[in-house]
């Protein structure tokens, strides 16, 4: 048992937080909106092809519903503006903006929901992600050579329509099981995401190199479908049935300094200073948030609160 915790840990450390990269590769060579398509929908099916093999139940036509609409918004928007913005901005940034995610959720159980009750230490953790999301947009207003500040802003209304959804997740009816509603939510949101990529032109663009010609680009979405989507998924929900929540929640700070050092490593990424301490604040602020949160009950079916790409 303890081997396997140390695994799944892993996967849920390493696997996400090497996504990042994975994503931006991808993006160089392939349309953004049929990239994250692609990997969404064939990752769904693979889960509902499981799902059906291990007998972990069906859907209802109302159930098939909230998963959809869950999908429209927690894969076919947050992961469009992903995407599309690890076009212009490094992988590290974009692990750092996700990564506000349980900041964003716990602000809206705090003055939404009001299932939580707000703390100092988490008042000051969501005070230093918002402030250490403004200091990385103010660098990249100066010209830094990661991105544009437009970019980093669809990154974030993109952690917005997870968090949203996360919450709204709450109130809908849902497949008893984990892996079942996040499979249909894979498969709906890909699906959406084909539409808007052929909406917005990218099927006339798709060159052949795109799906088939680069071997990097191959791999990169092989380890988004296999390693990012499935193995990862799979090791988080066991996770969530074997462990403290508190403590499989510590990848949401733990991704983000993965994918900064695995894109300086292999991508040659640099960070200013300035993009450093906006770096470090957003993590402390996560940190903060997540040590100062009270328990609150969280519908089990809900796909989870994540900040992986």
């Amino acid at each position: 048992m303890r081997a396997r915790k140390l695994l799944a840990y892993f996967a849920i450390y390493f696997l996400w937080g090497g996504s990042f990269l994975g994503i931006r590769e991808v993006v160089a060579v392939a349309p953004p909106f049929f990239a994250a398509a692609f990997r969404f929908f064939l990752a769904g099916v693979v889960l509902i092809s499981f799902a059906r093999v291990r007998g972990l139940g069906g859907i209802t036509r109302k159930q098939w519903l909230g998963t959809a609409l869950l999908g429209l918004i927690m894969f076919t928007c947050e992961y469009a503006c992903l995407f599309w913005a690890e076009q212009r901005i490094s992988s590290g940034i974009a692990s750092v903006i996700s990564a506000t995610i349980p900041v964003w959720i716990f602000a809206g159980e705090v003055f939404l929901l009001r299932t939580q009750r707000i703390t100092g230490i988490s008042l000051g953790g969501i005070t230093l992600g918002f402030l250490g999301v403004v200091v990385l947009t103010w660098q990249s207003v100066q010209a830094g050579p990661l991105g544009s500040a437009t970019a980093m802003l669809v990154a974030l209304a993109g952690t917005f329509c997870w968090s949203g959804g996360t919450l709204l997740s709450r109130r809908l009816k849902l497949p008893a099981s984990r892996v079942v509603s996040a499979g249909w939510q894979m498969t709906t949101g890909g699906v959406m995401l084909f539409l808007l990529a052929g909406a917005t032109g990218e099927f006339r663009h798709l060159p052949p190199s795109a799906v088939a010609g680069s071997p990097r680009v191959v791999l990169s979405m092989a380890y988004l479908i296999v390693f990012a989507s499935i193995l990862a998924f799979t090791a988080y929900v066991w996770l969530l049935e074997h462990e403290p929540v508190g403590r499989v929640a510590s990848y949401a700070y733990v991704n983000p300094v993965v994918a900064l050092a695995v894109g300086a490593w292999l991508a040659g990424e640099r960070l200013t200073l300035l993009q450093l301490l906006g770096c470090g604040l957003v993590l402390l602020g996560v940190f903060a948030t997540l040590r100062g949160k009270g328990s609150a009950p969280v519908k089990s079916t809900a796909t989870p609160a994540k900040s992986a790409g």
